[in-house]
Formats: structure tokens, sequence, C-alpha cells
């Protein structure tokens, strides 16, 4: 319903169309160049090597692990779907952190909540989420795609309810022990502050010693920062 596949489809066709020279289908686009592009798309078990669907997942993976680098374009959907839920958490977790220190270029397209709770640790993850518009109602919902996959496919009313409830009582257990805390928050806005300094140094036209000293000025306003939770209180 909500069109992961297809988006991450067209990212990838959209970065081969750019390298070749050709002309891209959008009002604006910026690309960089990629030596490699791994894609890990689709769910189909292989009857002929006699792998299992989790099988299959995991050999696309691990190659990707083995020979992607810092200059790679990796796009990975719904990866662990194919075996328990804890374990797919855990396979997804431990495949992207190995990636994030690769430092390869990850579009990482999942349905588990858990693994949204990375970017708490690394601030070079952002999470994005598709909006499922219905024009006829003029609303959006954000979340649960699935429950309203179920809804069109005329499941009883009494099932949809309960899954419902289920679903809402599992995420807010899930989201209570995954809540970033003030001090990372602010460990995570300091930190992307140090990247557009570094990137606005590089592009910067004044002398170090200049641009060293304006950089000590700013430190200063440091302390005059309120402490996390500081607004807060005083509200």
């Amino acid at each position: 319903m909500s069109g992961k596949s297809t988006h991450l489809n067209q990212i990838a066709l959209c970065q081969i169309m750019a390298q070749i020279g050709s002309c891209v289908p959008a009002e604006y686009c910026s690309f960089w160049i990629a030596e490699q592009i791994f894609t890990r798309i689709g769910m189909d078990d292989g009857r002929e090597t006699n792998a299992s669907t989790f099988m299959n997942e995991m050999k696309e993976i691990t190659y990707t692990i083995q020979n992607a680098n810092d200059k790679s374009l990796v796009i990975s959907e719904e990866l662990g779907r194919g075996t328990s839920a804890e374990e797919g958490i855990g396979t997804c977790y431990a495949a992207c952190e190995y990636l994030l220190n690769l430092k390869a270029f990850t579009l990482f397209a999942t349905c588990f909540l858990e693994l949204c709770h990375i970017a708490a640790l690394y601030p070079s993850v952002e999470n994005h989420h598709f909006e499922v518009q219905h024009v006829r109602s003029s609303c959006t919902e954000e979340k649960n795609y699935g429950l309203k996959a179920a809804e069109v496919s005329s499941l009883p009313s009494s099932v949809i309810v309960d899954a419902k409830e289920i679903t809402n009582h599992i995420a807010n257990q899930i989201l209570h022990g995954q809540k970033s805390t003030p001090e990372m928050m602010r460990q995570r806005a300091v930190c992307h502050l140090a990247m557009r300094l570094l990137r606005t140094a590089g592009n910067s036209r004044v002398d170090p010693d200049s641009l060293r000293i304006y950089l000590k000025v700013l430190k200063k306003y440091e302390a005059s920062c309120p402490a996390p939770g500081q607004d807060n209180e005083q509200q």
C-alpha cells in the first residue's frame, strides 16, 4: 500500500540513469558516483537450490557485506522477514551496524519499529516514512500499514479490532523502552553541528587562523545554552 518497493527500485534506476548520462525524470536531482549498487528486494525461496526464503536473504546480504565499500549504494527491503521477529530484528540491526561502519550509503526499508531506534545511536542515520493518503476522507495514516491492508482484505471486523489492540499494546511497550533521553538528543545535535562545521570549513575561503578564532568565539556561547530538559522545567 505504501510503495516502498517501487520507491527503492526507482532510486536504483535513477542512479543508473544518472551515471550513464541519461535524463533523470525529476525536477531536481543530485547524485554521487557509486562504484557498485547492491540490492536485496523481494521475497522468494529457491526451489532449485533447496534454499528457504530466509536462506536466500542471508546469501544476498552476505554477498553485499563482503563486497560493499564506502563508495557503494546498498538498497535492502524487509531483511529478516523470512524468520521469527526476534531473529529478524537481530539480523537487521547487526547488518545495519556493519554497513554503517563501512560508510556505505544505505537505504533500508523495514516494518520492524525496533530498528528505528538505531538513529538514536548513530547520528548519520535518519528515519523516514510513507504517508498513506486517502483523498476521499482527506486524512493520512502514518503507521500500521499492515492493518490497513488487512482491513481492505475483508477480514472479519472482530479480528481487525483485536489485531489493533494487540498491536498498540506491543508498540507502546517497544516505544517506552526506546525513548531517546535528552542527553542522547543533545549529543546527536552536537554531532550534526560538528559535521556541518567541518563541511563549512572545507568550503570556506577564510584563512585557518581567523576561522579558528571564530570557532573559539562560538564555543563561548555553549555555556549559555540550556541543559537537556531545562527548557521544559522552566515552562
